[in-house]
């Protein structure tokens, strides 16, 4: 083993897919501006990415593959792979064994920060591509994002990193 496959992840990010990673309001779906760039830090920082999402995982792999960031993830846990979001099952089983403390979800819709709270784990309300979500889930989230610029500043904070 080389001196970098001994070193421990400062940390767990899971990512919704559709409306966090991908546009899928318009079509063709496209990725988020600075996404690709955003997987890549998180990477090279030593996190490990997970997507949870509704969409069937047949779908999410073609999607991750066409968007070329399917290397940037360790797991994911689609609809068809268990229980649906809001149930924290997806979020259990991609995070199992690690400190709740050092995960953090990154979703745009209720069921992401419903389940993220029901898994007792930080949640980012993602709100690139809907600034008016502020408004509409803020309760429940921990903290929110009107864009990445803001995102890295709460995962900086989150990780240390």
């Amino acid at each position: 083993m080389g001196p970098k496959e001994n070193i421990m992840p400062t940390g767990h990010i899971v990512f919704d897919h559709d409306g966090t990673l991908v546009k899928t309001d318009v079509i063709p779906y496209v990725l988020f501006d600075g996404i690709r760039e955003l997987l890549s830090e998180l990477k090279s920082q030593g996190l490990e990415l997970y997507v949870w999402t509704s969409r069937p995982r047949k779908s999410t792999k073609e999607s991750l593959k066409k968007f070329e960031i399917q290397h940037f993830f360790t797991d994911l846990f689609c609809y068809d792979d268990g229980l649906p979001k809001p149930n924290p099952m997806g979020l259990a089983h991609l995070t199992e064994g690690f400190p709740k403390d050092k995960i953090l979800h990154i979703g745009d819709s209720s069921t992401d920060l419903e389940g993220a709270k029901a898994y007792g784990i930080e949640v980012v309300l993602a709100c690139w591509n809907n600034p008016d979500q502020v408004d509409n889930y803020n309760d429940l989230a921990d903290y929110s994002a009107l864009n990445l610029i803001e995102l890295r500043k709460i995962i900086k904070g989150k990780f240390y990193v």
